[in-house]
């Protein structure tokens, strides 16, 4: 061996694996990619980034505003709404969680500006808000191809003082829902036919047996949660919780009912469950019968169908923490609107 081949070889093989370890995962790099789309969501910048990072044949799933969206469409509504990035000039979106698995990333993000002009119907109020979204993307070859988002409504709506804005044909639409789910059950049974030694596996396992009827040994039970205790972490009908709270607060009175006896047959529905490291994510939908009152509002006994996602915290293997957003507003548009909108957004002082 030449003398100089006794220095370049170890020097070679330890570029190479400086190279390896500095060149970022696909995982990193779907990662940079969906930082980059919700840094500039729903700002002046939001066309030019959109086009850089969304593949052309790019599939809008969901909306971040879909009640708001569909409850204009089609009507003088959408006609006097503004762009959202000049209804909202100063909005800041700022990252709360970031996950990914595979070709999927899940996000949450803290959303806060001011409501100057009109949007999708709600006329300019002035006032500043703050609310939670959660938004799943889906990438191939560095672009995102499928886009799911869920912005809280319900507490946008509220903050700012608004209920839902009425068309002149009396309408209140609520947007169609897609059938892409599964049952608890049958998700749990495809990890269970392949099983793997990792954390992120067990994880999984944990958070679709928490929607499955049977579960597997090791399952942690919902009540072992700590979902509802810390105030960092949220229930996914929060908005809800909240209004009872401010009415027993005002009056020393509970409002009568609750919100598990409103549904018969309750089932939910998996759709998109990922895990990393020590957190998880799950999206699933709330499909029931509307048979009982929820709260104030009557019965309507139709079908609901209404999106919901946690994101988990575990240590070791156990699931320790867990946050959660739902549509809300969908939910109640489903039920019955006007009785929603009355319980939800008028200043409910005493139980009725």
């Amino acid at each position: 061996m030449r003398p100089q081949s006794r220095w370049l070889f170890p020097l070679l093989a330890f570029l190479a694996v400086t190279a390896s370890a500095a060149a970022p995962t696909q995982l990193e790099a779907n990662k940079a990619v969906v930082k980059r789309y919700i840094g500039a969501l729903g700002t002046r910048q939001f066309s030019s980034v959109a086009k850089s990072v969304q593949a052309r044949d790019h599939k809008q799933l969901r909306n971040e505003f879909q009640n708001l969206k569909y409850n204009a469409a089609g009507s003088e509504l959408e006609r006097l709404g503004k762009p959202d990035a000049t209804a909202i000039a100063d909005r800041s979106n700022t990252i709360t969680r970031l996950l990914a698995e595979g070709d999927i990333v899940a996000a949450t993000f803290h959303v806060t500006g001011t409501h100057k002009a009109n949007f999708y119907g709600v006329s300019a109020t002035g006032k500043s808000f703050d609310f939670d979204e959660v938004a799943i993307f889906k990438l191939a070859n560095g672009k995102i191809i499928e886009t799911f988002q869920m912005a809280d409504e319900a507490r946008f709506l509220r903050q700012i003082g608004s209920r839902l804005p009425a068309r002149k044909d009396g309408k209140l639409i609520a947007p169609p829902i897609p059938n892409d789910t599964r049952v608890g059950d049958e998700v749990v049974a495809e990890l269970l036919a392949h099983p793997e030694d990792t954390a992120e596996y067990r994880h999984k396992l944990l958070m679709a047996s928490y929607k499955a009827k049977t579960k597997p040994p090791g399952y942690t039970p919902a009540s072992s949660v700590r979902a509802y205790s810390d105030p960092s972490l949220r229930a996914g009908n929060q908005n809800t919780v909240d209004l009872l709270n401010e009415i027993k607060a005002a009056t020393g009175k509970d409002v009568p009912g609750s919100f598990a006896a409103a549904w018969s047959g309750r089932e939910d529905r998996i759709g998109t469950l990922i895990a990393e490291g020590n957190q998880g994510m799950m999206q699933f939908r709330l499909n029931a019968l509307n048979a009982g009152p929820l709260y104030t509002i009557p019965a309507s006994n139709k079908q609901i169908l209404s999106w919901e996602i946690g994101f988990a915290e575990f240590v070791g293997d156990s699931w320790k923490t867990a946050w959660f957003i739902g549509d809300e507003l969908g939910m109640f548009l489903q039920i019955g609107g006007q009785a929603a909108q009355d319980f939800y957004f008028n200043d409910v002082k005493t139980p009725r």
